[in-house]
């Protein structure tokens, strides 16, 4: 497959690589897919070197010779996928250490180079991503996206990341961890060609000095004719003209100012005291569909689960917190983060307790007899109209309807924005109650 990569230099989808890696440090198996393949292998070697600094990482090509991973593995036959899954070859042997990286390896797409379907519909990717999973490594597959099973691969690992496409037509269901659409700008330079010239000099250092000299040679007798030109030919002095007032610059109209929101204070300042401040932050995805999915895929296992559209960068970006988990104490979201790692929900390493004291009300449920039903039918009403919601059950009996869990109160003006487009008229207050 050839090594050109359309819409960007290779380094540039490396460094788009790097920069989502942090998004992906809580999972353990993932599918890159684009319908740029060698753009794909880029990404996924920039993921693989950015995530090295701290576990293994092993690169698995369900393409095909794809260059950038073929390049990297110095075997002249090497055994790979094809021969693990077809003809037993253990997966030991097909991994390739690559020389430049620590901790980084490729596992070719083998002797026989095309990837059938049944290899990507194969249980055994579940066991795989389980393996890395309890070891703490990071397996990346690079797939095209157009794959006949890709949708059964995705759903048998922790997601995909997305190179160039926006959507997974074979597969719409699929987790889509983050996306990629476009490289990172880099110079378009090439910045070999400065050493090989430096190279050179020694060879030919006595060209340069007899150039400039050349050159200040011709210019000085350029300058010398001009000035002879000029004493010979005196033009007569130009007649007086009276200067045009030059009208005074009209300045640009003031921009208007940028969209604000305003964010009133909580309604319930009184309750600041009680709030249930602590939560566990589970991971922070660059697309809603990644959070929501991710939610409903281990909802069982994450009390008051949380999707929070947050800007988290100086260009104020929204990316999407999920947070699971409301607590008086901090000891117990600690207890929930552990519950969590050891159940596999979480990496070893993964999730965080953090504070998170306000949200935003926007129903409640009385107390009545068969309040759990009563309760799982208001969230129902709300995930129906595509509003990820959660409940926190009172003193009283009854139950508040929350959205969201913030640290700030102005974090809350994007998700406010959305709630009203629906027609909801959202409160910010300090969340109290228990998870159900």
């Amino acid at each position: 497959m050839s090594s050109r990569v359309s819409g960007g230099r290779p380094v540039a989808w490396e460094d788009a690589g790097r920069q989502i890696a942090p998004l992906l440090g809580s999972y353990s198996a993932i599918v890159v897919t684009s319908s740029d393949p060698v753009a794909a292998g880029h990404v996924a070697l920039g993921i693989a070197r950015a995530e090295a600094a701290h576990r293994r990482v092993v690169i698995g090509d369900l393409v095909g010779d794809l260059e950038p991973l073929r390049s990297l593995v110095r075997d002249e036959d090497p055994h790979g996928i094809s021969d693990s899954f077809l003809y037993g070859v253990s997966l030991n042997k097909i991994g390739y250490q690559v020389g430049d990286t620590e901790n980084v390896y490729v596992m070719p797409s083998g002797t026989d180079p095309i990837i059938g379907e049944e290899i990507l519909r194969s249980a055994r990717w579940k066991r795989l991503a389980a393996g890395f999973t309890e070891v703490g490594a990071l397996l990346i597959l690079v797939a095209p996206i157009d794959s006949p099973g890709l949708g059964d691969l995705v759903d048998q690992v922790d997601g995909a990341v997305l190179v160039k496409d926006s959507e997974v037509q074979a597969a719409p269901s699929s987790l889509v961890l983050a996306r990629i659409p476009s490289p990172t700008p880099t110079l378009k330079i090439p910045l070999n060609r400065i050493g090989v010239h430096a190279a050179r000099w020694k060879q030919h250092r006595w060209f340069y000095p007899a150039l400039g000299a050349i050159a200040l040679f011709v210019i000085a007798a350029l300058g010398l004719a001009l000035m002879l030109v000029r004493v010979r030919e005196v033009p007569p002095p130009p007649a007086r003209v009276a200067a045009k007032p030059v009208p005074v610059p009209t300045p640009p109209p003031p921009r208007p100012p940028s969209e604000t929101l305003y964010i009133a204070p909580p309604t319930n300042v009184n309750d600041s005291a009680a709030a249930a401040k602590f939560t566990v932050e589970l991971l922070v995805a660059n697309t809603a569909e990644g959070a929501n999915l991710f939610v409903r895929k281990n909802g069982a296992a994450l009390p008051a689960a949380a999707v929070s559209p947050v800007p988290i960068d100086p260009e104020r970006s929204t990316w999407y917190k999920v947070t699971a988990g409301a607590y008086t104490r901090r000891s117990q979201a600690d207890s929930l983060l552990f519950a969590l790692r050891r159940s596999r929900v979480l990496t070893d390493s993964a999730g965080s307790v953090t504070r998170a004291p306000l949200a935003l009300l926007v129903d409640s449920v009385p107390n009545q007899g068969g309040i759990v039903d009563a309760v799982r039918a208001g969230i129902q009403k709300y995930a129906g109209r595509g509003l990820s919601v959660y409940a926190l059950m009172q003193d009283d009996g009854g139950a508040l309807i929350y959205a969201g869990a913030f640290a700030r109160a102005d974090e809350s003006a994007q998700l406010i924005k959305t709630l009203r487009s629906a027609g909801l008229k959202p409160m910010l207050v300090y969340r109290i109650g228990s998870a159900p």
